[in-house]
């Protein structure tokens, strides 16, 4: 958490205010832990009086797009936070690192956690060629991803379907909680190996993914922890979970109660009737 709702309707929000083509003119450090691969100075020139130019969307990550062909990939891990605010809105007690625009506002990135991270590159070609983005599996409304694509991948892996869900080189986006929504959704148990789903089931995942990750995007996302896309703003999707957080509680098909296991150290929820 963040997935790729969340992610996607953070990036709107940002898109819709005043901060493309403005020039960066300061950086306060709360905690250059969130600096990956370069400290303050390194961070300092790569960004003071220079301006982000467009931002998109990899998986979960963001990709800020500077002037000069300059990029910044920035990952919210789990409770990671981006507002943009008004230069003197106050600084909270997460709050990691705020990056001072011209027009009086600034970015401001929030992590209780501090698992995330912002990662710089120079070019284009440093950037595309990077471990953390090279690796990453197709979008998941890319049109080579299709059920063929799936049923190769997953062939040969003996390992939980849901474990498969969760891997980004295969396909990018869904996390934890969509996974689940995902499986239930198809009345998959999470625990089948992943050489064991059939070509129609790869049809029904990909069918299930994009609708329910599309209704999660006109929810503003899920709220089941911290996320919230803008300040005061939270996503509602919560509302709408089908799996996910309903252990103990009657499935909504058959009123089986839902069974929470641990599958590789994440919680997955699931109805033991349904998906068998």
């Amino acid at each position: 958490m963040p997935e790729y709702p969340e992610i996607h309707t953070l990036i709107s929000t940002l898109n819709k205010q005043c901060l493309f083509n403005n020039k960066i003119v300061n950086i306060k450090y709360l905690d250059d832990k969130v600096l990956k691969n370069c400290n303050q100075e390194q961070f300092n020139q790569f960004l003071i009086n220079h301006c982000f130019t467009k931002i998109s969307q990899l998986g979960k990550y963001i990709i800020f797009h500077l002037d000069r062909d300059k990029y910044l990939v920035a990952h919210m891990r789990m409770e990671g936070k981006l507002f943009f605010v008004k230069s003197n809105e106050p600084a909270t007690k997460f709050s990691m690192l705020e990056i001072y625009f011209a027009n009086k506002h600034k970015l401001i990135y929030e992590d209780f956690r501090k698992f995330g991270s912002f990662t710089i590159y120079q070019n284009k070609d440093e950037y595309l060629q990077s471990k953390e983005i090279s690796k990453l599996g197709l979008e998941l409304n890319d049109p080579k991803l299709t059920a063929d694509y799936l049923l190769k991948r997953y062939k040969n892996r003996n390992i939980a379907i849901k474990t498969c869900l969760l891997d980004q080189t295969i396909f990018t986006g869904l996390g934890n909680i969509y996974a689940d929504e995902v499986l239930f959704a198809c009345r998959i148990n999470p625990l089948t190996k992943a050489k064991q789903i059939t070509y129609k089931q790869c049809q029904n995942i990909l069918k299930q993914a994009r609708m329910i990750v599309q209704k999660a995007i006109k929810a503003h996302g899920t709220t089941v922890f911290s996320y919230k896309f803008a300040p005061n703003h939270s996503g509602s999707y919560q509302k709408y979970l089908q799996a996910y957080g309903r252990k103990n509680q009657p499935c909504l098909r058959c009123k089986t109660l839902m069974k929470k296991i641990k599958l590789n150290g994440r919680g997955t929820t699931f109805c033991p009737k349904c998906q068998k």
